[in-house]
């Protein structure tokens, strides 16, 4: 059994040859530790795009290097979903007390795992959140990021006044601008979807509101439904998941 900040050692392939991975819990693990915790679930795929791509590693390899180092270790484990063949990994609880001992802001989130019909939901948020990393359009703080999960646990956050109509994710922009982003992955019926648009314009509508803007982001079947109930509305704006990921890229 491996303590918190001991050593163990693992191996992995790689080419003809072995290479040894260090049993050491690095920064950048603790980095994507954090990131798989406030997400929910993600895949190595993107747990390389969002933590160890930036050490300038081309291959996802060392990313499955690392994830089978921390895996063994128990601080993660996989979750089988049904969309994809893709394994995606969950943080434990072993994993959440050690980021505590750092003091890792905004890891104190109840530990969730998605049903296997909300793992493609949190996904996409995966992919945007990665998109605006890369994009560098967020505030240069910790917490640019917040989970709904972590909304909820975050005492300071007015959630008494969303009931079930929490965001799903708070972004803060370079400029300070706190966006709300709903992400709709499937079709609701319209007096769900008004009831949430004139819910957030509520707290819009508010001198001390938790943030200044809302970002609807969907796929292309709710989009439609989204746009009728919308209308014109300056302070909620509607894009698809192509649109907004390619805005994105753009100055």
């Amino acid at each position: 059994m491996v303590g918190l900040g001991e050593e163990s050692s693992v191996s992995v392939e790689r080419d003809r040859g072995r290479i040894a991975i260090s049993g050491r819990v690095t920064e950048r693990d603790e980095l994507a530790l954090s990131w798989i915790l406030s997400q929910g679930v993600m895949t190595v795929d993107q747990i390389y795009r969002a933590v160890y791509s930036a050490d300038g590693a081309k291959s996802l390899r060392i990313a499955y290097a690392r994830v089978k180092f921390l895996e063994s270790s128990r601080y993660l484990f996989a979750v089988h979903a049904t969309h994809k063949r893709d394994r995606f990994f969950k943080a434990t609880k072993r994993a959440q007390s050690l980021l505590l001992l750092k003091k890792y802001p905004d890891v104190t989130r109840a530990l969730y795992v998605p049903s296997l019909s909300e793992i493609p939901h949190a996904e996409i948020l995966t992919e945007i959140r990665i998109a605006i990393l890369k994009s560098g359009k967020h505030a240069n703080e910790p917490m640019w990021w917040r989970s709904e999960g972590s909304l909820m646990e975050d005492k300071a956050f007015p959630k008494e006044r969303f009931y079930d109509l929490m965001p799903d994710a708070l972004w803060v922009t370079k400029s300070g601008r706190r966006i709300a982003i709903e992400f709709e992955r499937t079709r609701k019926g319209s007096t769900r979807i008004r009831k949430k648009i004139e819910g957030l314009e509520r707290e819009l509508n508010r001198g001390d509101r938790a943030f200044d803007l809302v970002l609807w982001v969907s796929v292309e079947g709710a989009y439609r439904d989204l746009k009728a109930v919308l209308g014109n509305r300056e302070t909620q704006t509607l894009r698809t998941v192509d649109e907004f990921l390619e805005e994105l890229k753009g100055e």
